[in-house]
């Protein structure tokens, strides 16, 4: 009758066997993107050591990540570039294509005040003037001191003939407007404040 507690003898097969699995597990488990690998193996001690210690609970293997995660573009990076093709494409006079990137920009980021006020700068060169005054109302209504949304609601009066409206929003214009981040805004509203009673 064979004994069950019996002593297990590993030969020189078993102990291959045990380093080439070892071996693997180290390749596997290396990402190259450090020096370092940690293995842990879980496994009861059943080395005998003079103190006499209490069982440590076994220890859950977590595999290291072997997939790369490949960054995507974020939303303040992607409107950035539309907000740019946008306003590229407003400068050569593209303003259809222009106000098609605006759109899809304020598709994208439908709280942006500078993209509806691009889109109505880019209507009011087309004359769509109340697709432009829309813009404006929307623009406005998310940030109350842009002073461009001012340049082109006074300039939309201008044309219209409310002289009065023309030069209320235009000097609200000239106000708010950055002296150094929209020069040519700036230019223009007081260029046009200044020939409205011409």
């Amino acid at each position: 009758m064979s004994n069950k507690y019996a002593p297990v003898f590993i030969n020189s097969t078993h102990f291959t066997s045990i380093a080439l699995i070892i071996l693997v597990f180290l390749f596997l488990s290396c990402t190259g993107e450090s020096n370092t690998t940690t293995i842990v193996i879980p496994m009861e001690s059943s080395i005998p050591t003079s103190e006499a210690t209490p069982k440590q609970p076994k220890q859950n293997y977590t595999p290291p990540l072997t997939k790369s995660i490949t960054p995507t573009a974020t939303p303040e990076v992607e409107a950035l570039f539309l907000y740019s093709r946008g306003l590229n494409l407003f400068r050569a006079e593209k303003f259809i294509e222009s106000v098609n990137a605006f759109s899809t920009l304020i598709k994208r980021m439908p709280n942006l005040a500078i993209a509806y006020k691009s889109r109505a700068a880019a209507y009011y060169h087309m004359e769509k003037f109340e697709l432009a005054k829309k813009d404006i109302e929307q623009a406005l209504l998310l940030d109350v001191d842009l002073g461009g949304a001012y340049l082109y609601l006074g300039l939309i009066h201008k044309k219209e003939g409310d002289i009065e409206l023309a030069q209320k929003n235009l000097q609200m214009a000239v106000n708010l407007i950055h002296p150094i981040r929209e020069t040519e805004e700036l230019r223009i509203a007081e260029s046009a404040l200044g020939n409205l009673n011409k």
